[in-house]
Parts: C-alpha cells; structure tokens; sequence
C-alpha cells in the first residue's frame, strides 16, 4: 500500500511540475531519477558482495525514486508529442 501511495503521489509531483515549467520538470525528473537508479543498481551490488540488514522497504522506496520520473516523463512526452524546449 504505501508504494502505491508514494508512487502516485511522486507522479503527481512531476506531472504537475512539468505542467507549470517543462523545462525544470523535465531535468529534475531525468536527474534525481538516474540518482535513485544509480543508489538503487549500487545498494544491490553491495548488497550480493557483503549482506546486511536493511529492509526490503528501502529498496521498495528507490524502485519507485526512479520509476515515477520515468513513467511520469514517458506520459508527458507521449501526450504532448515530444519535448518543447528541445
């Protein structure tokens, strides 16, 4: 329940962002979400290499770091027909 609810409220977040200023939306979602794509890839290898004790929910909440921008920008570019300010 609480992905559901988190997901859907950070779609909402960038959706409404990029709404208001495409430009801004766009690169914040490209950008924090390769970052919490980039901790979620790091935190697995590190997890095969040494385990440790952390909570599947943590890697539940980076999932939905990197896939809300994603699906959020796909949305707005498949609705929109592409980028504007490119």
């Amino acid at each position: 329940m609480n992905f559901a609810l988190l997901l859907i409220a950070q779609l909402i977040f960038y959706s409404l962002l990029m709404l208001y200023d495409e430009y801004a939306g766009t690169l914040l979602a490209v950008i924090l979400g390769a970052i919490c794509l980039a901790i979620w890839g790091l935190s697995h290898v590190v997890e095969w290499v040494q385990p440790s004790r952390v909570t599947r929910d943590y890697y539940t909440y980076l999932i939905t770091g990197w896939l809300a921008p994603l699906l959020a920008l796909t949305a707005f570019i498949a609705l929109r027909g592409g980028v504007g300010w490119m």
